[in-house]
């Protein structure tokens, strides 16, 4: 069971865009060349009074000195993981616990057992003075437990949070047990493009766009095709697993508008790889992927809508998808 975590009455999950950089050799293959977008987690001594002991299949017992304050944010790795290492602007699956800072109270927790955990985009700066959870988590790797402190202009603007019963001056405590990390963005080896198929243009963030001389329906394919550009270093993609993606999908017309994308929402999607949870195409164009790959599919009414109308995309419609395979499980 997924659950987005509902901090907005703490400060919104945003970042603060940075340019530090992970070094490839730390970073299984899949994530090799991954950069960082946010600096580093910054180590302290107040970060290290916060004591955490760990249940299995429970929330930790979670202790430190109150009232307890930092002059700036700082992180301490718990127990560290052996996975891939966060760097920011990625999908994180968490657990995690919240603490006012100056009395020791929880205010937020989830289960710790894998029944509520948290799945939540850390990316793209909105709010400076939101929480940046960006910097608190980049250089952990998945499967660390996280303890972090927020000084009160770091961690709420220095606002109160009464339904909370947190005071515009109150530092904060988090725990927080990194669960999975997803790629950004495609990442793997370029391949070659096939001949007849929409060219693919990436705007900086990653987000593609498509190019092609004839965009007329007479010249749709009729018969589902695909082609890999990116070829991910990850595992295979099966069929019943979660997937994480990134998508674009564009009507085959001569106006090609695109109907749907998940980077035009900000956040990846996920979806449950299985027959009649997704078009037939969706399916066809993911299962036997490795994970980080850039796949484009075209696919013909009978693996898309068939004959019928479905918001902006015409009944009969050939459409084209542009994925990204940031994770499965």
């Amino acid at each position: 069971m997924r659950k987005l975590i509902s901090l907005a009455a703490v400060a919104a999950l945003a970042i603060s865009l940075a340019g530090c950089s992970t070094s490839a050799q730390q970073q299984p293959a899949a994530y090799q060349g991954v950069k960082s977008l946010c600096e580093p987690f910054n180590p302290g001594p107040v970060a290290d009074q916060i004591k955490v002991t760990l249940h299995k299949n429970a929330a930790p017992s979670v202790n430190f000195p109150t009232p307890l304050s930092a002059p700036k944010s700082q992180s301490a790795i718990v127990d560290e993981g052996n996975g891939p290492i966060f760097t920011g602007g990625e999908m994180l699956d968490f657990e995690y616990m919240g603490f006012n800072a100056a009395t020791g109270k929880s205010f937020q927790s989830s289960k710790w057992n894998g029944t509520d955990f948290a799945t939540q985009l850390i990316a793209n700066p909105v709010d400076k003075t939101a929480t940046n959870f960006c910097h608190a988590l980049t250089g952990a790797r998945q499967g660390s437990t996280v303890a972090i402190i927020f000084d009160s202009k770091e961690g709420h603007g220095n606002k109160p949070i009464p339904q909370l019963g947190i005071n515009a001056h109150d530092s904060i405590v988090f725990v927080i047990k990194l669960l999975k990390v997803f790629l950004p963005r495609a990442n793997g080896d370029a391949e070659f493009p096939k001949d007849g198929f929409p060219q693919v243009s990436l705007a900086p963030n990653g987000q593609p766009g498509l190019t092609m001389q004839d965009w007329s329906v007479a010249s749709a394919p009729k018969e589902f095709q695909a082609e890999t550009l990116i070829k991910g270093r990850g595992a295979q993609v099966k069929l019943g697993q979660t997937v994480t993606v990134h998508y674009s999908g564009f009507v085959w017309s001569p106006t090609h508008n695109m109907f749907d994308s998940s980077w035009d929402k900000g956040t990846p999607a996920q979806f449950a790889l299985k027959k009649g949870a997704l078009i037939p195409g969706f399916i066809k164009a993911i299962e036997g992927q490795t994970v980080g790959s850039q796949v484009v599919a075209v696919m013909p009414p009978k693996d898309a809508y068939q004959n019928q109308a479905t918001g902006s995309i015409p009944a009969g419609s050939t459409l084209i998808f542009v994925i990204d395979i940031l994770g499965a499980n």
